[in-house]
């Protein structure tokens, strides 16, 4: 943890900053908030609003003004007019919420691709809420039947049109993204309108993001692409079309009220090498050559809405709308979501923190032979110890944690102490609050766990917890069976970051196995486990009551070559050589 006296220093994803100004703004309400000679500390609790359609999760309350202003606010900061409006999709209010704040908006037209989606926004009020009344303003025409039927009618070109489509995933919404469906949507288009087209992530599925802007070229439009970083979903790319060359200039900014649009929408406009390098490798979308159909096939998805919804079903809940038929079904949840704050860098989300502490202690456990002895260094906030704790040969727990606020949150606070279940008040757990430096030069008696849940590297003092050394110090400590393991960023965001840790643990001499697991709040999150003696991988699932882990744990282990493709170039952190705070910050630039 720092120690530095400058509270308004951040060390996190700015993203975190973004999200909680949000939430600071929309109802709220705060349980905690104080300051400790180590950081400052904000637990907040709202009501998160999630809509499923098909169990996909399409948006959340927490964050998806980043999104919907993504979308539509470059297009009317680079519209010359914007009195008449065409808005596909969208079916729950939220770009047209956006566009309403434009007071020389004469006329909307809302398109809807989603009936039941459009049924549940109006029969939601808590969803009329969110979208503050934007259905009943008389600008807005709903349009009767579907797009097609309404492209064949409509004669009055569109300043802007927002095409908030479907992802491009099965034969039908593919279509939405063909050569000929933009050239019917360029013919409603006036001579210097703008178009705006959701997209792939160019980060995740740059061929795609490519190949969909190729496809509007292809239909003699202009284009001009974006991406913007929305915390729950990750990168999201956007494409900006019209008949006219488009350019972006410093000078173009909003002038309407936002939540999360920066001074400069510039950088939005600026990509990777490795996403630029796959834009020769883009291929045109037609009715005839489907290729985006392809591409989707070859893409392995991964279940982790479905892994969420369940866990969120299993949990306090209250359904607000429940409908729908086959293919189009629609279900809208709220939730409680209690959130910590340290520095205003997001710790925990009472939505998803099972998923991660599920994560971290169980595939140590369930690995070592005994699991009498546990040491857990950080973790001050129990969600750790709850989980070891269902342990029923678990005899003692030594909690180390510097902050006096971060234990007193834990055991005092009624909302965090419920939430680790008052683990830190159990017979068999001591609390020692100090450094965990000095804690490990005081012990003699060995561990047969280690869980190293401390702060990421963002300063040079967190730094020198990830060094060779203090692995080796804390190696000392385990038992000849016995096994650590530590929270280590994440593999897809902050690879360096992660693989370094990895090598500095190897350093020490220890056995290390590397496993990852996707937590919604922060993306995919990686740990690794160390041992004295080789580890072989669990083919099994915990004996001990759980929600989120996979059926085989092995599957945690796994690894995208992506992830791995950096491990080669990965830094040993030493107190001689000690790096891995400035990867650290290069990374979360990067």
């Amino acid at each position: 943890m720092s120690t530095s006296d400058n509270h308004d220093s951040f060390r996190g994803d700015v993203y975190d900053l973004i999200e909680l100004e949000q939430l600071l703004k929309g109802p709220h309400q705060v349980l905690f908030e104080g300051k400790s000679p180590y950081q400052d500390v904000l637990l907040l609790e709202t009501k998160n609003i999630r809509l499923y359609r098909n169990d996909q999760l399409v948006w959340n309350s927490l964050d998806e003004r980043i999104y919907h202003e993504a979308l539509v606010h470059p297009a009317f900061i680079l519209s010359d007019k914007h009195k008449r409006v065409l808005i596909i999709g969208d079916e729950c209010g939220l770009a047209l919420r956006e566009v309403l704040k434009y007071p020389c908006v004469c006329h909307v037209s809302q398109v809807s691709l989603s009936c039941q989606t459009l049924a549940a926004a109006q029969q939601t009020p808590e969803i009329s809420e969110i979208n503050e009344g934007s259905f009943f303003d008389k600008r807005v025409h709903f349009a009767q039947g579907t797009i097609n039927d309404f492209l064949l009618t409509i004669q009055q070109p569109f300043d802007v049109i927002i095409a908030n489509l479907p992802d491009p995933e099965t034969k039908q919404s593919i279509k939405f993204y063909t050569k000929e469906f933009f050239k019917k949507l360029s013919k409603l288009l006036t001579d210097c309108g703008i178009m705006v087209i959701q997209s792939a992530s160019p980060e995740d599925d740059p061929l795609i993001f490519w190949s969909i802007d190729k496809t509007l070229q292809s239909a003699s439009l202009h284009t001009l692409n974006y991406h913007v970083n929305v915390p729950w979903f990750g990168d999201c790319g956007f494409h900006l079309a019209g008949k006219k060359v488009l350019k972006w200039s410093d000078e173009k900014k909003t002038c309407v009220p936002n939540h999360s649009l920066p001074e400069n929408l510039k950088t939005w406009f600026t990509f990777s090498q490795r996403v630029r390098s796959v834009k020769k490798l883009a291929v045109v979308n037609s009715i005839k050559s489907l290729n985006l159909t392809k591409h989707y096939s070859d893409k392995e998805y991964d279940p982790e809405d479905m892994k969420e919804l369940r866990h969120l079903l299993s949990n306090p809940h209250h359904v607000l709308y429940e409908g729908g038929a086959r293919g189009d079904t629609v279900k809208v949840l709220e939730t409680s979501d209690v959130r910590l704050y340290l520095d205003k860098q997001l710790q925990f989300s009472s939505l998803d923190e099972q998923i991660y502490h599920e994560a971290l202690v169980h595939p140590a456990l369930t690995m070592v032979k005994k699991r009498g002895r546990v040491l857990i260094a950080g973790g001050g906030d129990g969600f750790a110890i709850r989980e070891v704790l269902k342990y029923p040969d678990v005899q003692h727990i030594d909690l180390v944690d510097l902050d006096p606020l971060m234990i007193h949150l834990a055991s005092n606070i009624p909302k965090v102490a419920s939430l680790n279940q008052h683990a830190l008040h159990d017979k068999r757990v001591s609390v020692h609050q100090k450094d965990i430096q000095v804690f490990q030069k005081e012990q003699k008696v060995p561990y047969d766990v280690i869980i190293v849940d401390l702060p990421d590297p963002g300063d040079e003092i967190l730094s020198r917890l990830y060094t060779v050394e203090f692995f080796r110090k804390l190696s000392n400590l385990l038992t000849e069976d016995g096994i650590l393991v530590c929270q280590s960023h994440s593999p897809e965001y902050a690879p360096f970051v992660y693989w370094s840790i990895g090598l500095s643990i190897k350093g020490t001499g220890m056995h290390v196995r590397s496993y990852h697991t996707a937590v919604p709040s922060f993306g995919d999150w990686g740990f690794h486990l160390a041992s004295k003696k080789p580890l072989y991988l669990p083919n099994k699932k915990p004996a001990i009551p759980h929600q989120t882990l996979p059926e085989d744990l092995s599957t945690l282990f796994v690894f995208p070559s992506t992830f791995r493709s950096v491990q080669e170039n990965s830094h040993m952190n030493t107190l001689s050589n000690l790096k891995l705070h400035e990867i650290y910050k290069q990374e979360l630039r990067r």
